[in-house]
């Protein structure tokens, strides 16, 4: 399963974003597929590119769904299933 990024983006500069992962990484990625990105949005990156942009309450909601799942996978590797 390939899940996308969380980022906020701090900046753009010539169609190339400035943009915070969750976890505090800076990355510079591509905004040609979201040209409509702006700074201070939250968006979902992929391979290196914006492939869409979210509000805040979705990227909580995303963040949340992350986290349960990555606790059901632990427990399911800690059962040895």
């Amino acid at each position: 399963m390939c899940l996308p990024l969380i980022a906020r983006v701090l900046e753009i500069d010539r169609g190339l974003a400035t943009a915070q992962l969750i976890g505090g990484e800076i990355v510079q990625v591509d905004t040609a597929p979201r040209p409509d990105t702006d700074a201070g949005q939250y968006v979902l990156i992929d391979r290196g590119m914006v492939i869409d942009v979210i509000s805040a309450e979705e990227a909580e909601e995303m963040l949340t769904f992350y986290t349960d799942l990555g606790d059901m996978l632990s427990e399911k590797d800690a059962r040895g299933d």
